[in-house]
């Protein structure tokens, strides 16, 4: 079962390889707006890497709403837990 702290480093990980930022560092706030490449493909790019490392999918609409990292770990939780 994955923590909550280890759902966080496995996303600071691939959103420094997503974002090709190995300065880049995410907090539970941390949006799009916060990142300036953070785009739709980028988005995309994201959501994919999350599904392959933690072995889930997204459906459309639970990653229409997402608005920040805090969501998306909510979200994985949620996904790796039932």
């Amino acid at each position: 079962m994955h923590t909550r702290d280890s759902i966080k480093k496995a996303c600071q990980e691939i959103f420094t390889q997503v974002f090709s930022d190995s300065s880049l560092t995410i907090s539970e706030k941390t949006s799009a707006s916060d990142i300036p490449t953070w785009d739709s493909l980028a988005q995309i790019q994201l959501l994919m890497a999350l599904e392959i490392s933690f072995g889930i999918q997204f459906s459309m609409d639970e990653v229409d709403d997402l608005k920040n990292v805090r969501e998306i770990i909510d979200l994985i939780i949620l996904k790796t837990t039932t």
